[in-house]
């Protein structure tokens, strides 16, 4: 806790105040990779494992920025390293391009054989969590390389591939031919019977049935939800639990589906900042909203993920004192890269410093999953729920040398007690059993609403 206070208090003075893009050059990532060109108009970025080097990607300056977002100068010295300000990504400038990536070959190679060997390395150097899964790399590749090279020259080595990787189990592991995707899930769901039909039971069917509940005649709510953000965001005050002490100040709700586009059209392709902005607004109108409430439940039970800096600007809408939310290492190949530390910043707009219930399941995942952190890190916080999914790693990008793409989980993220919950999730403090499809809507969406907000009334003020 001492380390986390020290960097906590000097994070960076000079960082905030030199925020702006990668100037041009070339930039070398510690522990992720990867060499970013940058020239007037285009970033090229490569893929370098070991003396092999891959083109990966080209991209404009915002589309870099949406993928990457904002860089700051580590210190004064122009020859120093940059890094991202809210991942933590560093990169050193390089002289020149490195040979291997100057003379990569454009042509695709589709020999099985060597792109297995490619995966199978990329994985071995920079995959941080075969331990935590259970699963033995080395043996891995005894078992499916004979099958590869058993292959023909033309051979498809897809299905083999798809199944090495499902060993892992891992959300954020995903393989695709531009046709065919394997994504893994850690628990795949099979259809069942739900209110209105066969339905998959997973985020984007809840979502909707949520919406419906807390809009309907039997919602916990005194009005029916509203909805901002680009429908991202749902959010009322809930009915008293004494009906006839109506004027009494209630709790206020918000759900929140996505760490991500808040904005009508936004995508990846638009600069992250903006995005945040689109986050901060949103949740501005929300604060608004239910000024004068005693508590407030954040229902993140589905939300599939997005962005770590969204995250954080949501934890900042319910603080006045900044907060250390997580750190996080970068692994590669038996060693881990100096640790990352971020906190929860209050947000400059509107903020709602109340204690919180957080509804967590298995579908909160990824940025919710940070999310949830960021806003366990505030001092009048409880979880009600299930564990989020595990998988808090951001996805590392990579490419085959047949151009196939691929993403791995190469990030540790620690709460500020050092804890890390990759693969088992975030915890919750009271752990409820997810409702089947068959079930109520009250019991599927209301139960643990209705028990937060017994809870919100134990809880001490927020400071």
């Amino acid at each position: 806790m001492l380390t986390w206070l020290l960097l906590f208090a000097c994070t960076g003075s000079f960082a905030a105040t030199s925020k702006q893009t990668l100037p041009a050059g070339v930039w070398r990532t510690q522990g992720y990779g990867s060499v970013f060109q940058v020239e007037p108009g285009r970033i090229t970025l490569y893929d370098v494992l070991g003396a092999q080097c891959l083109p990966q990607s080209r991209m404009t300056p915002a589309q870099f920025s949406g993928g990457y977002g904002d860089w700051a100068r580590n210190s004064p010295d122009a020859g120093s390293p940059w890094h991202l300000m809210v991942s933590g990504m560093t990169v050193e400038p390089l002289s020149q391009l490195p040979p291997a990536c100057a003379n990569a070959s454009q042509k695709p190679d589709r020999d099985p054989l060597r792109n297995f060997d490619y995966l199978w390395q990329t994985f071995d150097t920079h995959y941080a969590f075969f331990a935590a899964h259970g699963v033995n790399w080395d043996a891995v590749r005894e078992k499916y390389r004979p099958r590869v090279a058993a292959l023909p020259k033309d051979g498809d080595p897809f299905p083999i591939f798809a199944d090495m990787l499902a060993l892992l189990a891992d959300t954020h592991v995903r393989l695709s031919d531009g046709k065919r995707i394997a994504h893994v899930k850690k628990f795949p769901v099979a259809t069942q019977v739900g209110p209105h039909g066969p339905v998959l039971l997973d985020d984007h069917y809840l979502q909707p049935a949520l919406v419906a509940y807390l809009k309907g005649p039997g919602s916990p709510l005194a009005n029916p939800a509203k909805g901002t953000g680009n429908g991202v965001v749902w959010y009322g005050r809930l009915k008293p639990k004494d009906a006839s002490r109506q004027a009494d100040a209630s709790y206020g709700y918000v759900a929140i589906f996505s760490m991500d586009r808040f904005g009508k059209g936004e995508n990846e392709a638009i600069p992250l900042d903006t995005r945040v902005q689109s986050a901060n607004a949103a949740l501005d109108e929300v604060v608004g909203a239910l000024a004068g409430v005693k508590g407030i439940v954040v229902d993140l039970r589905y939300n599939g993920g997005g962005e770590d800096a969204i995250a954080l600007a949501i934890a900042g809408h319910f603080t006045k004192v900044p907060r250390p939310a997580w750190s996080k290492r970068a692994y590669e190949k038996n060693q881990t890269h100096p640790a990352f530390y971020m906190k929860v910043q209050p947000n400059s707009g509107r903020t709602l410093p109340v204690p919180i219930a957080v509804l967590t399941s298995d579908f909160t995942v990824s940025a919710a999953e940070t999310a949830t952190m960021a806003l366990r890190a505030l001092p009048s916080t409880i979880q009600i729920g299930q564990p989020t999914r595990g998988v808090l790693s951001d996805r590392l990008e990579k490419i085959l040398p047949n151009g196939w793409t691929l993403s791995l989980s190469n990030e540790i993220y620690m709460n500020p007690r050092g804890t890390v919950f990759e693969v088992n999730g975030v915890p919750p403090d009271i752990v409820t059993k997810f409702p089947a499809s068959t079930a109520p809507d009250e019991q599927r969406f209301g139960r643990d609403i209705f028990i937060a907000i017994d809870k919100l009334d134990q809880l001490p003020p927020a400071q």
